[in-house]
């Protein structure tokens, strides 16, 4: 173990040796037990179902764990569960993780077809659902080829029994072991399941603690569904690591989410970024009424200078945090810090204390800073692969090496620019256009709240570029004024030859835009509009 600048040590892991913080608390288990020690009493969950303090769901997660293995399951089995955010599947996570099992989450809003294949996918020994995913359920049980008996309702199975909490008379997990899988959205195929691992976890859930500056008094609404990685790794294990209060939503709709924040006196707010416009749009959300909030992080898409500078203006004690990071790195890679916003607009900032980047070309070599190419994610937050399937884990691992699938470059400070993904960039005559470069600088109009960017095939060229864009509230925006946008700032290849003004764009079941959808409705249009 060798020591690094900043307190990280050098330290092995199956990815080779990586910095780490060297007196971390090592697992999401080992972390419950802590809380226990130190916070017994202050309310780790406000949920539907009630609150609960950090030793009451504790003894949840003991006696669910002891449930679930009078089920049949032991270490290494699969669970999996299709539940909306609250009490039942945040003790899912923790009990998987105490029983030694692995816990699948099912997204509510995918069809008995897909979780038919994640059912099969992962081997689920056992599956539970809310009620009102019953019957989907257990069609998708029954193609996967489950027992009937080994679908059901999840009734009181995680939180109908309480244990006393026992600490490490019971052994806590090994730090690379994996304790959940998360299915990415599959738009290019069969989802992969991204290993959700113990050191991943706890090294984004310690980075944000200190980036945020994370305390006790500190309460977040989670509004990311807890199947996928941003609820618990970015909120419920940093609350957890700190003593603060987690708050679940299950659905969001922007007054009552304002007024929840007000009631729940929320400090921390994490959210895609279309959220921010609709919570402006309301006359509630602002200071000095919700002077409370004091952080504000968001990731995964532009958000228009005009929309920082109305929550600057609406919230002036707001700290903002860009984070860019991918389910195979346990969210965050990157943040920008608010104090560099000003500064390197379009950035999503530099890497975390212990990671590393690079910037390649097609052929794995380092390119030149400020060249775009492929950006490499090294460090202890990277996932170890996907489950049941090698040939896509060495694919996308390399020494170590997360290939993340978007392309970036980076500049001579050490920040880090998105330009697209790689399967999103846009071939116009052999010049290359970067979808979410475009983007940044379209949502950068005055007149545009939100912006698509994508490829439709183009007889001549390959491909053309097409758009979507939102004007924002109160101002309108036709194609002429986006296509004369982009001429003034871009090379002429990159302007849009289609423009399409739209109310709303179509996301996805993650909060990102739906560009498959998109670009199937324009082909579509275009096809039709050339047979008249």
């Amino acid at each position: 173990m060798l020591s690094e600048p900043g307190g990280l040590v050098l330290e092995p892991s199956p990815a080779g040796e990586i910095r780490c913080y060297p007196d971390r608390v090592r697992t999401i288990v080992e972390a419950l037990d802590r809380a226990v020690r130190l916070f017994p009493d202050a309310v780790a969950l406000e949920t539907a179902e009630g609150d609960v303090t950090y030793a009451e769901f504790a003894e949840l997660v003991e006696g669910a764990a002891e449930r679930l293995v009078e089920e049949g399951l032991s270490p290494g089995d699969r669970l999996a569960v299709c539940l909306r955010n609250g009490l039942d599947i945040t003790v899912a996570i923790w009990a998987c993780a105490r029983a030694g099992l692995v816990f699948v989450g099912l997204s509510t809003r995918l069809a008995p077809t897909q979780w038919a294949y994640m059912l099969s996918h992962s081997g689920a020994s056992l599956a539970l659902g809310h009620p009102e995913f019953a019957d989907g359920l257990r069609r998708a049980g029954a193609d996967a080829g489950l027992a009937p008996a080994r679908v059901r309702e999840v009734g009181d199975h995680l939180t109908g029994r309480r244990r006393t909490w026992r600490g490490e008379s019971v052994p806590f997990p090994d730090e690379d072991s994996t304790y959940g899988v998360i299915y990415t959205s599959g738009t290019t195929g069969r989802p992969k399941a991204s290993r959700v691992v113990h050191r991943g976890t706890m090294h984004s859930a310690i980075a944000y603690v200190r980036t945020l500056a994370l305390t006790a008094r500190d309460r977040t609404a989670i509004v990311f569904p807890l199947y996928y990685v941003t609820g618990h790794v970015a909120q419920v294990t940093p609350m957890m690591l700190v003593g603060g209060t987690s708050v679940t939503v299950a659905d969001v709709v922007p007054r009552e989410f304002v007024r929840l924040i007000d009631q729940r006196r929320i400090t921390y707010l994490m959210v895609v970024p279309s959220i921010w416009p609709l919570l402006l749009r309301d006359p509630a959300f602002g200071w000095p009424q919700l002077a409370h909030v004091e952080i504000g992080a968001f990731g995964g898409s532009p958000v228009p200078l005009s929309t920082i500078g109305a929550l600057r203006e609406r919230m002036p004690q707001l700290r903002l945090y860009d984070a860019y990071g991918l389910t195979e790195t346990h969210s965050p890679a990157t943040i920008l810090l608010d104090s560099e916003f000003r500064r390197k607009p379009g950035s999503v900032g530099r890497p975390l204390p212990c990671a590393d980047v690079r910037v390649v070309d097609d052929d794995g070599h380092d390119v030149l800073p400020g060249e775009p190419g492929e950006l490499w994610i090294r460090g202890p937050m990277v996932t170890l692969g996907y489950f049941g399937d090698d040939a896509a884990t060495e694919a996308a691992i390399t020494d170590g090496w997360l290939h993340s699938g978007d392309y970036a470059r980076v500049d001579d400070e050490g920040y880090v620019f998105i330009l697209d993904r790689k399967k999103d960039m846009i071939m116009r005559g052999g010049n290359k256009v970067y979808s979410v470069e475009l983007e940044y600088l379209l949502v950068s109009h005055p007149d545009i709240a939100e912006a698509a960017v994508f490829g439709v095939p183009d007889r001549l060229a390959y491909e053309s570029v097409a758009t979507y864009v939102v004007p924002a509230t109160g101002r309108t925006v036709d194609a002429a004024a986006v296509q004369q946008w982009v001429a003034g700032h871009m090379a002429d290849y990159a302007v849009p030859r289609h423009v399409r003004v739209v109310d709303v764009i179509p996301r996805n079941r993650t909060g990102k835009i739906d560009k498959l959808a998109l670009r199937e409705t324009m082909e579509l249009e275009l096809s039709s509009a050339a047979a008249r």
